[in-house]
């Protein structure tokens, strides 16, 4: 890791471990806030997409106070980030819910009150790759204390998936709730997906006609240091493509300031409902377009190592695709995989995928969590 990243770091878990819960014991009330919700995030600097749906409901519904603390913390100064996080907890000190959507460490920097629920409602939908203190390079191994402590409620898009975030986040088995995952009721909406439609055609009027592929990789490195793999072998596979075939790049948020690949402003979600075929390594962006009933092919050329390195909770070679590990089959696997799909479909392996990591999610995971919140 780099030094300049090594002591940020260390800085900020100084102020997480000494400042933090001096701020929180000062700033807390005798009594919670009942109906003041703190939704805050350390990756976005604006709402984030997992937590937009059940903002909106919240809003609407207007029966709870919405406080909103959004902050891209790998990008701010230190003078900001040191503010920001006193500002959070303020609040947090008398909040009657605080809802998160990834890794937010002043959740974890003290004891929390009993009144106050914290609810993780996660980032990504199953559990592919192993995450937090299932594999190294997560969690920094100097980090004294659980960075998911203090999570009252998980929510997970399956029961199959609970056992694994418990086993990456060593909590307590009840904590995790298949409740499902928000951002994915959009994805049963007749009108969104035509809207999708829509707007991809007016961007991509040369896609018009033709099978759209997307490639998706999965994020590795860390947040400040973030790396992509294979590009070169996406691009040679596009040359190699037909011309009834359009390839659509899109890389990991975290990835697109460093990266600035993509080929569509349209973000990963907007792309899914238009896609024919996805391909991707090891992203769990194969749980939401399974929902989609679609197929979708891997290419792993680094899969024995990254399976070492990493470590996947589901076995990689049963996942409902083809496996492709050399760049020169890639191109002609894309091609027979979207003509067997014109044809006789493969969609037994991607259903009973669907059923196992996510059940959960059913187009009303917002209302129901808006309900479960007492809105």
């Amino acid at each position: 890791m780099d030094v300049k990243i090594l002591a940020r770091q260390y800085v900020k878990m100084a102020i997480q471990n000494l400042l933090l819960p001096l701020v929180y014991r000062v700033r807390r009330p005798k009594q919670i806030e009942q109906g003041l919700v703190v939704f805050a995030d350390a990756h976005h600097d604006s709402v984030p997409p997992s937590m937009e749906p059940l903002v909106r409901e919240l809003k609407r519904r207007g029966t709870k106070k919405i406080v909103e603390i959004y902050d891209d913390y790998q990008h701010i100064s230190f003078v900001r980030l040191f503010f920001r996080m006193i500002h959070f907890m303020n609040y947090y000190a008398r909040a009657e819910y605080v809802v998160i959507c990834d890794n937010f460490l002043p959740v974890a920097s003290c004891k929390k009150r009993s009144e106050t629920t914290v609810i993780q409602l996660w980032h990504g939908c199953g559990a592919f790759k192993k995450f937090g203190y299932d594999t190294q390079g997560d969690i920094p191994s100097f980090y004294k204390g659980n960075v998911y402590r203090n999570y009252d409620i998980v929510t997970v898009s399956a029961p199959g998936c609970a056992p694994h975030f418990q086993s990456a986040m060593r909590l307590p088995k009840g904590v995790f709730l298949p409740l499902g995952v928000c951002r994915t009721d959009k994805y049963f909406k007749k009108s969104y997906q035509q809207a999708c439609r829509k707007r991809f055609f007016q961007m991509h009027p040369d896609a018009k006609g033709k099978k759209v592929v997307l490639w998706a990789p999965t994020f590795r490195g860390y947040p400040s240091d973030p790396k992509l793999e294979q590009y070169a072998d996406i691009l040679k596979m596009r040359e190699q493509l037909p011309d009834n075939i359009f390839v659509i790049i899109k890389v990991h948020p975290h990835l697109t300031k460093k990266y600035p690949y993509d080929n569509s402003s349209l973000t990963t979600d907007e792309l899914l409902p238009v896609t024919d075929l996805l391909i991707t390594d090891y992203s769990s962006i194969i749980f939401e377009y399974s929902i989609y009933q679609k197929p979708m092919l891997f290419y792993a050329p680094d899969m024995e190592e990254y399976g070492v390195e990493r470590g996947f909770y589901l076995d990689y070679r049963k996942l409902p695709g083809r496996i492709v590990t050399m760049q020169e089959e890639l191109a002609g696997e894309v091609v027979r995989v979207l003509a067997a799909a014109d044809g006789e479909t493969e969609d037994a392996m991607t259903e009973a995928f669907y059923r196992e990591y996510m059940s959960a999610c059913d187009g009303s995971v917002t209302k129901r969590m808006a309900d479960r919140m007492g809105a």
